[in-house]
């Protein structure tokens, strides 16, 4: 996969850049707060649709931008993929209302055609790191299942959409037991969610396993020529 163009409107410090990419290695060089690590962002976001600077989606306009009664974050991405030319779009949608609330939306287009995430995310790949990504080795569990949540998601067919829905059943599933708790009613009830939530779990747990087996092999090698072992 090769990305040869990258644009972006109202995103973050970038009011608008388009940019055309080499097919070989490419050096950012500037000075702090020029936007470099915004531009690695912003191609890392198209892979996963989340960021891993920002807390929301919000925090990903232009503050600028964020001003006015519609503001809109663009992004496109144009990339090679097994011979064939692809263009990816990201628009994030804030319409701010007259009483001081707004509304965010999220539209993903893939050649033109508008896609829910997880159909999407892993048709263009990307992977970064960043110095705070060290909170994956000594952060708290859950900085390790979001990190293999992103990588899994555009590795795995399928693994995005199952996490969605496995989200949705853990919620859907407190709220029938807060509902059972305080109203009383019949308990047979969560089977129905019991076997959701094992079927959707199963294949994370699978493949969250499969993802630490090939780490484990993979830094074994690495940690193996470091040290000149020969064991």
């Amino acid at each position: 996969m090769h990305l040869t163009r990258i644009a972006l409107t109202d995103f973050r410090t970038f009011s608008r850049l388009e940019l055309d990419l080499p097919g070989r290695l490419l050096v950012l060089v500037g000075d702090n707060a020029q936007g470099k690590t915004t531009l690695l962002e912003a191609i890392y976001y198209m892979a996963t649709f989340t960021s891993l600077q920002a807390g929301s989606d919000r925090q990903l306009i232009n503050f600028a931008a964020a001003e006015e009664k519609q503001a809109v974050a663009r992004l496109v991405a144009v990339f090679s993929k097994s011979g064939s030319s692809h263009r990816l779009e990201v628009r994030l949608i804030q319409e701010n209302g007259g009483n001081g609330g707004s509304r965010l939306r999220k539209q993903i287009l893939l050649d033109g055609v508008t896609r829910p995430a997880h159909e999407v995310v892993g048709f263009f790949s990307a992977v970064i790191f960043l110095p705070q990504m060290t909170r994956i080795i000594d952060g708290a569990p859950d900085e390790r299942r979001r990190y293999l949540n992103l990588a899994l998601s555009q590795a795995v067919p399928g693994y995005a959409k199952t996490l969605a829905d496995y989200t949705q059943v853990v919620t859907q599933r407190n709220a029938l037991l807060k509902q059972l708790g305080e109203r009383g009613g019949d308990p047979d009830q969560l089977a129905y969610w019991d076997e959701l939530l094992t079927d959707r779990g199963a294949f994370l747990i699978l493949h969250r396993i499969r993802a630490i087996q090939e780490l484990e092999r993979l830094s074994a090698r690495i940690h193996s020529r470091l040290t000149h072992s020969t064991e």
